[in-house]
């Protein structure tokens, strides 16, 4: 398990499954699976994983769960720009009839 922790800045990295990011600053990275709690991700992909707390600024949230955080705006996986507090998981899919 890899654990990223405040003061730590990372640039156009990819993280995996066991890493749970603790208060770093991720700019253009790849997420891809893994514990984000606390932090700032800007500009990246988060493609799956658990977004559980921390910032997330101008990114593209592909996949994953989103539970809790300040959602500073982005885009989901349609290509919708959500702003400041509408996150993904607040729209919910058209019914079909």
């Amino acid at each position: 398990m890899s654990i990223l922790g405040p003061g730590e800045l990372h640039i156009r990295k990819k993280f995996g499954s066991g890493t749970v990011n603790r208060g770093a600053a991720l700019f253009e990275c790849a997420w891809d699976g893994g514990l984000f709690e606390a932090g700032l991700f800007t500009g990246g992909m988060f493609r799956s994983g658990q977004f559980v707390g921390g910032i997330f600024l101008g990114g593209i949230f592909w996949g994953g769960a989103w539970l809790s955080g300040t959602w500073e705006g982005g885009f989901d996986r349609n290509g919708i720009y959500h702003s400041r507090g509408d996150t993904p998981a607040d729209r919910q899919p058209p019914s079909v009839s």
